[in-house]
């Protein structure tokens, strides 16, 4: 692959997760302006996270021949299309409507851009292609959450949404014109090998773990808009851009998964610690003021994405027979948390209030933790260094 393709991949790539969190640090202001609950504003994320969640289960059988030009050109073409009705829209459920519109096409954006990196790419490089891909798409929910948080004060939460609206068509544009015109080949799962896949402990509680985990940490995303509108008196679209700062570290420990999982005496370990300092995040968000919450949320950037990227690189190296589906597997746990997490925890946000929100995120939290540990304690076969 040129370098200018992989590029345009990871270009791609950051827009369509721009595209996923952009509505996030906004919340409180559809909550004002749609007149609508706070778990209502969630499902703008969890519309888009269902899909992720099932992709690795059914977007094989409908892309297998597909050609991944055609994939990405007309994904990107009705995201962006999507994306600027979002932005001019004024209603709740037409804006909700075409949310889930775009959740049915971005899977097909995100397989295309990781199969096309994968096919065109030389195996001996496709390691390092692949992680540098992770790294972007934390970049791209980086910039998503910032920019419209802090553009938002300036210009209006429409600006950003539709100024991404514009990048996907000229993603689509770019695609049309630059890439290459090869076949996916996309394999599609069968059920005795997810099953065969889900009767190992060591998956059974890596999917566990990562599911409760990705719940958490999305739930406290979605809601501290919320909370930091409460400790403020209003709405401050920079302070809450400002908060997903943190997000970043996720970058650099996105490429030092080997080093991290090394200091803490393995992948399984480091896990363990990772999901261990989310849970010590959640008591830090009780503190009620903007640092408060900025320190909690570095803290709980930390603790995920050293727990995420550990766990990820474990189920990849360890499964031996059907790697891809192992890997779908988590994909779908990792995205089907994050989707109840984005709106579950609303509804005790909205009644109960924050503190009772925390605690009850406390025991998901825990129970991943416990998951992790099951995990560190289970016995895995024919492997020297799981790092």
């Amino acid at each position: 692959m040129a370098k200018l393709d992989l590029y345009l991949m990871y270009f791609c790539a950051l827009v369509a997760m721009s595209v996923l969190y952009a509505p996030q640090p906004i919340a409180v202001l559809f909550e004002s302006e749609l007149g609508i609950a706070r778990q209502s504003a969630g499902l703008f994320i969890a519309a888009l996270m269902i899909p992720l969640g099932l992709a690795g289960f059914f977007y094989g059988y409908i892309l297998e021949r597909a050609s991944i030009r055609s994939m990405l050109f007309g994904g990107f073409l009705l995201l962006g299309l999507a994306q600027v009705g979002f932005g001019l829209a004024s209603k709740y459920e037409y804006m909700l409507a075409l949310r889930a519109a775009q959740g049915l096409v971005l899977p097909v954006a995100m397989i295309g851009i990781m199969s096309y990196i994968s096919v065109s790419t030389p195996s001996k490089y496709v390691a390092a292609a692949m992680g540098a891909y992770i790294g972007v798409t934390i970049i791209g929910g980086l910039v998503g959450r910032a920019a419209s948080g802090i553009l938002a004060d300036f210009f209006g939460w429409r600006f950003f949404i539709i100024l991404v609206g514009v990048l996907c068509v000229f993603c689509a544009l770019l695609v049309r014109l630059k890439c290459s015109n090869i076949s996916a080949s996309l394999i599609k799962p069968r059920l005795k090998d997810i099953k065969d896949t889900l009767k190992e402990r060591k998956n059974l509680y890596t999917y566990g773990m990562i599911f409760c985990l990705f719940f958490t940490f999305q739930a406290l995303l979605n809601y501290v808009p919320f909370e930091l509108a409460q400790i403020l008196g209003a709405h401050s679209g920079a302070k809450t851009g400002a908060l997903y700062a943190g997000y970043a570290l996720g970058v650099l420990i996105s490429f030092n998964v080997r080093r991290i999982g090394a200091s803490f005496g393995g992948a399984r370990r480091a896990v363990v610690a990772g999901v261990g300092i989310t849970l010590v995040s959640i008591v830090c968000f009780g503190v009620q003021s903007f640092w408060g919450l900025f320190g909690a949320m570095v803290v709980l950037c930390i603790g995920n994405f050293i727990a995420h990227s550990n766990a990820a690189g474990f189920v990849n190296r360890q499964a031996k027979e059907h790697k891809g589906i192992a890997n779908g597997l988590y994909v779908s746990f990792y995205y089907m948390g994050g989707a109840l997490g984005s709106f579950l925890p609303g509804f005790i946000y909205n009644y109960l209030g924050w503190i009772a929100f925390l605690c009850s995120l406390g025991v998901v939290c825990a129970l991943s933790l416990a998951f992790a540990i099951m995990l560190a304690k289970t016995r895995v076969y024919g492997v020297r260094n799981e790092n």
